[in-house]
């Protein structure tokens, strides 16, 4: 029998058969203790619930949107399969497991990927208190998003587009030619915008979270000025017409905040769908493939990656060029002739400035 104290001052006991055997085990034990990583076994009998509650003190720093995220991830997938589970008694095949369960229930990528977060937050929480010794998530991967093809527009399908959802005309352009995520078209007040200088200023932003409107602030936090074409500064000023510097630009008929998750189907697939009819070569589009649209018009404009980055508000040039790389000139043969084309006017500046000379 081994024989041994733990780290909060239990004895504790285990029986083989072998001394050798009990020694090997002692020796462990005694190594874990030593450089830190022992685990008491009893720490390990808290449940994911009990973490849980911690963790969730935690949280209090994050934006609003996360934090109701996380939530409806803990209620609607993990609650109900872990809650009452002890940490030390969660195993990496069982995650697995409930992966595929979700997924097989038509869960989506996305919520599986937000659901194995909130329990990899927890169970690292467990590990960092000494509750279990390693973290049973690390490897489980939730399954691959299906990344749709991203959809872009051209200047003349931008402009069928606005005429044909009607009074929104304005929405379609702006997002069109300025990149703005729909939460934070959404959000814009009149102080926003400086027509003098024609830019808006981006503060805030909404989103819908289990059908709930949560008031946040922008993406990765990054507020920014973001330019709009001169075009756009009329369409504005009507849109502001009668109304207060607190006011939001950007609402139904009856002033209501813009969802989008109305506002796609009532408005803007019915336009799209009717602008297949007449032309079956009309792309399908989302209202997000706007901010798409955008990067590509701007590029095809002359825009360089730092440019677009910060119109869009992405938190690195990298981002930028990963999501449109497909967007920038990379013919390495274009390169060449750039190259070319520019020794030969250097080489003729230079050969006419010495017969100037002479």
């Amino acid at each position: 029998m081994a024989r041994y104290v733990d780290d909060q001052g239990g004895e504790n006991t285990r029986s083989f058969e072998r001394k050798v055997d009990a020694q090997a085990f002692l020796n462990e034990i005694t190594a874990a203790q030593t450089i830190g990583t022992y685990v008491a076994p009893k720490a390990g009998r808290i449940t994911v619930r009990e973490v849980h509650t911690k963790w969730l003190g935690t949280q209090s720093h994050l934006k609003e949107t996360t934090v109701a995220t996380r939530a409806f991830a803990w209620s609607g997938y993990v609650e109900g399969r872990w809650s009452a589970v002890a940490v030390a008694d969660v195993q990496s095949s069982d995650i697995r497991a409930w992966v595929q369960e979700l997924a097989a229930g038509g869960a989506k990528p996305a919520t599986i990927e937000n659901a194995l977060s909130v329990l990899r937050q927890i169970l690292e929480m467990a590990v960092e208190d000494r509750r279990i010794p390693r973290n049973p998530c690390t490897g489980v991967k939730s399954p691959r998003r299906q990344h749709r093809s991203r959809g872009y527009l051209t200047h003349q399908q931008v402009e069928l587009l606005a005429c044909e959802v009607g009074e929104y005309a304005t929405v379609v352009r702006f997002l069109a030619y300025t990149g703005l995520r729909w939460g934070e078209m959404a959000a814009l007040r009149v102080e926003s915008f400086d027509m003098l200088r024609r830019r808006v200023n981006i503060r805030e932003a909404i989103a819908e979270v289990n059908g709930r409107v949560v008031w946040s602030t922008p993406k990765s936090h990054e507020r920014r000025s973001v330019p709009f074409p001169a075009f756009l500064a009329k369409l504005l000023a009507a849109q502001m017409i009668g109304k207060k510097r607190e006011d939001l630009v950007f609402t139904s008929p009856g002033g209501a905040l813009l969802r989008v998750s109305t506002w796609r189907p009532r408005v803007f697939n019915v336009a799209v769908q009717r602008l297949q009819e007449a032309d079956p070569a009309y792309p399908t589009v989302t209202p997000h493939d706007l901010r798409h649209t955008a990067a590509s018009l701007s590029i095809s404009a002359g825009a360089n990656v730092k440019a677009v980055q910060t119109m869009l508000g992405h938190a690195s040039a990298v981002l930028t060029l990963d999501t449109y790389a497909d967007l920038f000139p990379d013919d390495l043969e274009q390169v060449s002739v750039a190259l070319d084309a520019a020794r030969m006017r250097s080489l003729a500046a230079t050969a006419d400035q010495l017969r100037t000379e002479k």
